[in-house]
């Protein structure tokens, strides 16, 4: 049954390939199915036309951290979203960066953690099914994806601030490595137990 109240918003982090999509989508189903409204968000979904032509490696890092993401655009359409109701609904925000939105105080954080090994593997799999070359692939990562990460990262530290930090290594078997379910909607908790089972 819906519990109405405020709306409110979860967060879903990780590096590129880390199952963030795949996970938020799969929560919000877990939600919607116990009877509260939930939608996901994708931090893609609110992205610049950028020209990196001729610039730079240190150049295109830059522009693809400062530019690429529009979050002032992504903040209004929260805010907007976080007015409405009041039915409970959850919005499940998900992609890199995440933390650069402007996020309510005590939005829960989940974080996906993947090997650099694994991230690019997936990452390789990912963009030549958009007819990406191998070469132009292993570009974006060097001088966009990975760049922008380490210094996301160290501005934000993700992973010391996450409520569930996950081993997403292995899609099949999903490892938690931390959970505390405090901050999180209870309508929010059965799903975590479904998806990510503890021991």
């Amino acid at each position: 049954m819906t519990a109405p109240g405020p709306r409110s918003v979860i967060a879903i982090d990780g590096l590129d390939g880390s199952g963030k999509s795949t996970f938020a989508v799969a929560l919000a189903a877990a939600v919607e199915a116990a009877g509260q409204p939930a939608v996901v968000w994708h931090v893609d979904d609110f992205r610049r036309t950028v020209d990196f032509e001729g610039q730079s490696a240190e150049g295109e890092a830059a522009l693809y951290y400062d530019r690429y993401y529009d979050f002032s655009t992504l903040d209004g359409a929260l805010a907007s979203f976080l007015k409405g109701g009041p039915d409970g609904a959850i919005a499940l925000l998900e992609g890199v960066l995440v933390l650069r939105a402007r996020l309510p105080a005590g939005t829960p954080l989940i974080v996906l953690e993947v090997s650099p090994d694994e991230a690019r593997r997936r990452i390789l799999t990912r963009d030549r099914a958009k007819g990406r070359t191998d070469q132009e692939i292993v570009r974006r990562m060097e001088r966009r994806y990975f760049p922008a990460q380490a210094r996301y990262r160290a501005a934000f530290d993700p992973v010391a601030r996450a409520d569930v930090l996950v081993d997403n290594d292995d899609w099949t078997r999903p490892r938690v490595l931390r959970r505390a379910d405090g901050r999180f909607p209870p309508q929010v908790v059965p799903g975590l137990d479904r998806l990510l089972p503890v021991g």
